[in-house]
């Protein structure tokens, strides 16, 4: 077994997964809130092979590298921000919105506006859900506030209650686009919080910082060059092998 070209070709595809990583971060770190996507790499067992003499070999154990994507949770920067219907949430936790095909989905953009109707929804158009649905306003203008526990007034009169979310293994949550998540499956649920620390006139930024994924895209460039020439290099010396040897027997 050619370990060599195998490796090689393990690891392009790992660096492959890791660009399209970057590129994903890149892309949409400008979206408030949003969560950047990082690579683990680890090795996964590529089987033995039998060298030297058949009644007494050497067992070689081999190994083939692997990239596993995983989403980043830490909080972006937080910085404040001039319309009443800007919040953010202070350590952990979700605004919850209506996706037009019902599903509930989860975010950490809190840059909100009011609809025609005065409901609160996100830049999508989606409802923001609120304690017991969507969240509207009276008509006219009027002072917009909420206190930490996510209780909205207008004008000093409550008129819903903003809560956040937060689930118990975030690693089985899914990207469903806009920077939106979901959860994998019905199994996974969502938990009110009991204090959310959710703060107003203010927006959070993603976590990415572009400089770092530029660094970590020209790394990526040139490890997957490197991959590239083990693989070449390993097909190179097979045909010469196979060319001696054929010319040997013959």
């Amino acid at each position: 077994m050619q370990v060599g070209m195998y490796n090689g070709a393990a690891s392009m595809a790992a660096f492959e997964k890791w660009q399209e990583a970057i590129s994903q971060n890149i892309s949409e770190g400008s979206l408030p809130g949003y969560k950047k996507t990082e690579i683990s790499f680890s090795a996964l067992d590529g089987g033995t092979t039998a060298v030297g003499n058949a009644a007494d070999p050497d067992i070689i154990r081999s190994s083939m590298p692997t990239a596993s994507p995983s989403i980043s949770f830490a909080q972006g920067e937080l910085s404040h921000a001039e319309s009443d219907t800007d919040f953010a949430i202070q350590g952990p936790g979700f605004f919850q919105v209506q996706q037009p095909n019902g599903q509930m989905a989860y975010t950490r953009d809190g840059q909100f506006h009011l609809s025609p109707d005065k409901t609160l929804i996100n830049s999508a158009g989606m409802t923001v859900e609120g304690d017991g649905g969507p969240i509207t306003f009276k008509s006219g203008s009027g002072t917009i506030a909420v206190n930490s526990d996510g209780l909205i007034t207008q004008d000093d009169q409550p008129v819903g209650k903003l809560p956040a979310y937060t689930f118990a293994d975030t690693s089985k949550l899914r990207r469903a686009g806009g920077g939106l998540l979901v959860p994998e499956d019905s199994s996974v649920a969502a938990k009110k919080m009991d204090r959310p620390q959710i703060l107003n006139h203010y927006t959070e930024a993603s976590n990415v910082t572009p400089l770092s994924e530029m660094v970590s895209l020209v790394s990526v460039s040139r490890a997957y060059d490197a991959s590239q020439k083990v693989v070449q290099t390993a097909d190179d010396n097979e045909g010469k092998a196979i060319q001696i040897l054929g010319n040997a027997e013959g």
